[in-house]
């Protein structure tokens, strides 16, 4: 199993961008060797950015991550033309791969309408590889992935996988057979880690990586070893941590603060989102502490 890094977008307290921390973030992943990073999705809040954010954004982690790990930027946009922007300028700026989410206000009806978008958009970086990023909890398109992997694999010549983050595990199954090593299939969600291991998955991208990535890792180190118990013991604690953080203002708020304890300060999360205050983050820090899975965090 290969793990990849969904990062948070550094912000100042202002809201603005702080580009000079990407550069600490990379720093701490490539550590404990991360293989990739996913920029400006769900986790780096790119759908609260303007297009000329993203790009900034885009063009210092190309920068900072050269010859240490691979760069994916997230490029979906409700857009056609931004998305197509978008695409082309990551391809300028030395991605190995983007991504995007499907339209989510006027939504696509069907897997053939999701790829001949994609079809379209990709047009702008006609050699870079295409990951299809699968969340109908946040986009609402409920299109089965395996659909759209069927559809796209005839329609999007630079099709490469998917980024599948939803809890159906047959959905998952059927992508990973249709995949037939052609195609990747990234695990979105770390609560089901475990799980997807045990029907093929080999590939996860995530956001919970950025601060709980050394239980996952001695986890898959346990399962490669066939130690099933004590690798269930390592998910079930890294699900008490998810847990954990999420209690404090949702997963992206409650995960951002949770980094931001044992990594590079990346600030707060935008509005509409609201990020924990400092009485909410010290408390935060404690019960993190107390499962063990994460060291103090030196005073800030």
């Amino acid at each position: 199993m290969t793990l990849l890094t969904a990062v948070f977008t550094p912000f100042r307290p202002d809201g603005g961008l702080d580009l000079d921390v990407v550069g600490d973030q990379a720093d701490a992943l490539a550590a404990w060797g991360t293989r990739g990073v996913y920029v400006g999705g769900t986790a780096g809040e790119g759908a609260s950015m303007t297009t000329a954010e993203r790009m900034a954004l885009l063009e210092r982690w190309c920068e900072v991550a050269a010859g240490r790990f691979d760069v994916i930027a997230h490029i979906g946009h409700t857009s056609l033309a931004e998305a197509r922007d978008l695409a082309a300028h990551a391809r300028d700026a030395g991605v190995q791969a983007i991504s995007a989410v499907p339209p989510y206000f006027h939504r696509p009806p069907d897997a053939a309408a999701v790829a001949d978008f994609f079809a379209r958009v990709t047009q702008a970086a006609p050699d870079v590889p295409f990951i299809y990023y699968h969340i109908p909890g946040v986009t609402g398109v409920t299109v089965p992935a395996s659909e759209v992997l069927t559809a796209a694999r005839d329609r999007i010549p630079t099709f490469a996988g998917i980024k599948f983050a939803h809890d159906d595990l047959a959905d998952l199954q059927r992508c990973l057979e249709l995949a037939d090593d052609r195609y990747e299939l990234y695990v979105g969600s770390a609560r089901l880690l475990l799980a997807t291991m045990g029907i093929g998955a080999r590939a996860a991208i995530g956001s919970a990586y950025n601060f709980a990535a050394p239980v996952f890792l001695r986890m898959i180190e346990h399962v490669e070893r066939g130690e099933l118990r004590e690798a269930r013991a390592c998910q079930f604690l890294a699900q008490s941590a998810i847990d954990t953080a999420v209690a404090f203002g949702g997963e992206l708020a409650g995960f951002k603060a949770a980094a931001n304890l044992v990594g590079p300060d990346c600030g707060p999360c935008r509005p509409p989102l609201r990020s924990p205050g400092p009485a909410q983050v010290a408390e935060l820090r404690d019960r993190l502490d107390a499962l063990g899975l994460l060291a103090v965090a030196p005073s800030r």
